[in-house]
């Protein structure tokens, strides 16, 4: 299979986001849990028949089975409960197990599995799943014996995995108390097993006992020095303590151990945190170079280096990733098409012209090169955005427009991609021509209709944006930026602000973290004159994304609470930010804030 980075880049926001998000950190628990996947349901392979089966037992399999498919589990769990009391057969026990796990029925599953053990002692397999369930219903007496049956049976590789992964069996409203004296209890006869006493130190520092913590691990490190889960757990005690002493441990371990790739990507990551923007690049030059270094903490350096805002490195380690068997090279080159993309946004801020087209020119070419799949289309619209930009409207909606769509979804997405490039031109009615027309296409569309609505109350016809957000509403209740969309528009209209809050309210519900719905809040509150609460809102919208029109709502609530001196610096650096928000630097003149302002230090909200 084609390497897959499984951290630091969501696919889905630097599909769609104006800038490149990057998030890293999940490292630590990615090595913890190296070579050893989370606990999952075996897979849903029905019972498989063999000549010395009775036709009767075949019988009810099958019509189990034909159950599942046509959608009845309820009706397939009570056939396989059956069987499993009638048949003393463990491909029964499993199956029944997975049937009512889908069925959301603990009790039965914790049946099926003890069963399961009773006619197999010596499985793992079947230990594995009964130690789970019990974990899962909070029984850890009961689970003890099992746990440590399942350790002693297992190879020694496997018993190292398992250690580092037990402190993630628990479900996370477990107690930690109780956790720790499980584990305990589990490992206490492994005392010379490095990974079993990484576990206690996990269940440590989860039940709050540092000390513990601190004197497992060392433990653990005295029994494997080269132990990348150790130095990573060893870090994160000390961190909680003094961050200085977490970075210090990762450089000592990596000058005994200079090829550990993914503990320096970290470090790099870790430097960068603490403003050590200079020391990062140059742990981050050492990845891109390093002789043998796999794609993972390759591309973990790359991304690391777009966040240090030295896009040439990341394309570097980009470049690289295409020379590995086993690439995905669409992946890369989506990636390289958003590395030069962060380099013209450098170019721009530094006045430099020619670099940033030069940069756009390179991100069209490499996301061209994405071939059908997963970034395929997502690809294709940052394209055709750069295009637009660099004032090619014609060439980037025919990319759209040429741009297969496998189904009716991608179809809408490539529409109203192809609308907000004609929106942003200044013709909002062409886009809403555009997008009519293809709603009538595709009527059951939600996503056009929504579309069709926004674009509606841009072009001055309230009655219809409200008509289609309703009908929105009606066709799917938990479609939450529509009940926000409405309730912002009466907010900032200043009408039906009662209904805009029951709205908003429901908005809130389904999409408690969407920092456009808070935003929206913010809004509700300052036009109640509740400027107080208002900014409350409006704090946490713009923590959670940086945006013109959030920060535009935030400098008129301080100016509406006399706090003008702190609306001149969140102006100021807004449109440091966001130099090209016509509507931002507007709004900030009208309210008198382009007056001098002796310089001083930044305040928090």
């Amino acid at each position: 299979m084609p390497f897959r980075p499984s951290f630091l880049l969501s696919r889905r926001e630097i599909a769609f986001s104006g800038r490149v998000p990057i998030q890293c950190c999940s490292l630590l628990a990615a090595l913890l849990v190296a070579g050893a996947a989370r606990a999952e349901l075996p897979a849903t392979t029905p019972v498989m028949a063999t000549v010395d089966t009775p036709a009767q037992v075949v019988f009810e399999v099958v019509l189990a089975e034909i159950a599942l498919k046509r959608d009845k589990p309820q009706v397939a769990l009570a056939a396989y409960a059956d069987l499993a009391l009638k048949y003393n057969d463990p491909e029964i026990f499993r199956r029944t197990f997975e049937v009512a796990a889908l069925n959301r029925q603990p009790e039965l599953m914790l049946e099926a599995a003890r069963l399961w053990v009773e006619k197999e002692p010596d499985s793992t397999e079947a230990l594995n799943i009964l130690a789970s369930t019990q974990l899962l219903l909070g029984r850890y007496a009961e689970a003890q014996p099992i746990l440590l049956r399942y350790f002693a049976l297992l190879p020694e590789d496997r018993r190292s995995q398992e250690f580092l992964r037990l402190g993630q069996r628990f479900p996370a409203q477990a107690d930690p108390q109780r956790i720790l004296k499980l584990i305990d209890a589990v490992t206490a006869s492994y005392q010379s097993v490095p990974d079993a006493q990484l576990a206690r130190a996990q269940a440590a520092l989860r039940a709050g006992d540092d000390a513990m913590a601190l004197e497992a691990v060392q433990r653990a490190r005295r029994l494997q020095p080269d132990s990348e889960p150790g130095v990573l757990l060893y870090a994160q005690i000390l961190s909680k303590r003094s961050p200085v002493a977490a970075l210090n441990a990762l450089a000592d371990y990596l000058s005994s151990y200079p090829n550990a790739s993914s503990i320096r990507a970290i470090y790099a990551q870790q430097l960068l945190v603490a403003d050590k923007s200079a020391d990062a690049r140059a742990q981050l030059q050492i990845l891109v170079a390093q002789a043998g270094i796999g794609p993972e903490p390759l591309f973990a350096a790359a991304a690391i280096a777009i966040q240090a805002q030295d896009p040439p490195l990341a394309i570097r380690g980009l470049q690289r990733l295409l020379t590995m068997d086993s690439v995905d090279a669409s992946l890369i080159e989506y990636n390289l098409g958003l590395a030069y993309e962060s380099q013209g946004e450098l170019a721009k801020s530094r006045a430099e012209q020619q670099g940033e087209a030069t940069a756009d020119a390179d991100a069209v070419v490499h996301y061209l090169k994405v071939l059908p799949g997963e970034y395929y289309v997502a690809a294709r619209m940052r394209a055709a955005n750069l295009l637009a930009r660099q004032g090619d409207l014609d060439a980037a909606r025919a990319l759209l427009q040429t741009t297969p769509a496998r189904d009716s979804a991608t179809r809408a997405e490539l529409v109203i991609g192809e609308a907000t490039l004609v929106r942003d031109s200044g013709d909002v009615a062409g886009a809403f021509r555009l997008v009519d027309a293809a709603l009538k296409k595709d009527p059951a569309s939600i996503l056009l209709r929504y579309e069709r609505g926004m674009l509606a109350e841009r072009s001055g016809q309230m009655a219809l944006f409200e008509q289609s957000m309703r009908e929105v509403i009606k066709r799917d209740p938990k479609y939450a930026q529509a009940y926000n969309a409405l309730g912002f528009t009466y907010a900032d209209r200043n009408i039906h602000l009662k209904e805009s809050r029951v709205l908003l309210e429901k908005a809130l519900s389904l999409s408690p973290n969407d920092p456009f719905i808070l935003d929206s809040m913010g809004w509700l509150y300052y036009r109640e004159k509740n400027y107080s609460v208002a900014l409350e809102f409006l704090n946490r919208a713009v923590s959670l994304r940086q945006d013109p029109e959030i920060i535009e709502h935030q400098i008129v609530v301080l100016k509406a609470m006399g706090r003008d001196d702190e609306a001149i610096r969140i102006w100021r650096a807004g449109l440091q930010q966001f130099p090209d928000s016509k509507e931002l630097r507007a709004r900030g003149k009208a309210l008198g804030l382009d007056r001098a302002l002796p310089p001083q230090p930044s305040q928090s909200l």
